[in-house]
């Protein structure tokens, strides 16, 4: 009789500690399944915010580049302008026209059109940190937001080009050099820099909600 308490004690035990062993390991599964889930919500949260703080940059950047088109917009017309009536001194040059606005109104122009320049570039300096900084965080397809980024920055530098070019009005106009730096930046116009914004944003806009897809799958 004794020997048959003593196996059921033994057998007790045995079970005692097979279930403290098995209610360890489900401890365990249990500490890491929350640990991931804390660590995915929160990697989440941090995608979230940055996609947020990123697309209220770009919407920023965009509205603020307005002005700067509608300035360059004038400058077209003006110089439409010009070329129908270009001086006689100019009027065997190439880019006549051309020539003829920056002798006469290409300073003043310049000036107005880099003040709304400098308005847009704080911003433009924020959406660019933020681009790289976005590079470091495993977004999916995040090449795709990185040079929607730079591509959109690009207009504000194609701008730029225009007013360095318009506000120096002495240069060699029969210098063969300056004749392909105006061929280049004439080609700059108002209508293709906001269908390059316009272009970019969608393509920035389509990644953001296909990382929120991802996030809330």
């Amino acid at each position: 009789m004794s020997a048959a308490i003593q196996i059921i004690e033994t057998l007790t035990n045995n079970l005692s500690s097979m279930l403290t062993a098995l209610a360890s390991i489900w401890v365990a599964v249990i500490a890491t399944r929350a640990l991931c889930t804390w660590k995915y919500q929160t990697r989440a949260e941090k995608h979230i915010q940055f996609m947020d703080e990123l697309t209220d940059t770009v919407h920023e950047y965009i509205q603020a580049m307005v002005a700067s088109i509608e300035v360059l917009k004038y400058i077209e017309i003006a110089i439409e302008a010009h070329s129908k009536t270009a001086s006689v001194k100019h009027e065997h040059a190439k880019n006549a026209g051309v020539i003829s606005y920056i002798v006469k109104n290409g300073k003043a122009d310049q000036t107005r059109l880099v003040e709304y320049l400098d308005k847009v570039r704080p911003t433009m300096s924020r959406m660019a940190s933020l681009a790289a900084k976005g590079q470091v965080m495993d977004f999916e397809n995040y090449r795709q937001c990185y040079d929607a980024c730079t591509m959109l920055a690009w207009s504000h530098r194609q701008i730029g080009a225009v007013a360095m070019i318009i506000g120096n009005g002495h240069l060699n106009w029969d210098n063969e050099r300056v004749q392909q730096t105006l061929d280049k930046v004439m080609t700059v116009k108002s209508r293709s820099i906001s269908e390059n914004l316009e272009k970019h944003n969608r393509i920035f806009l389509e990644f953001v909600k296909q990382n929120y897809k991802s996030l809330f799958a």
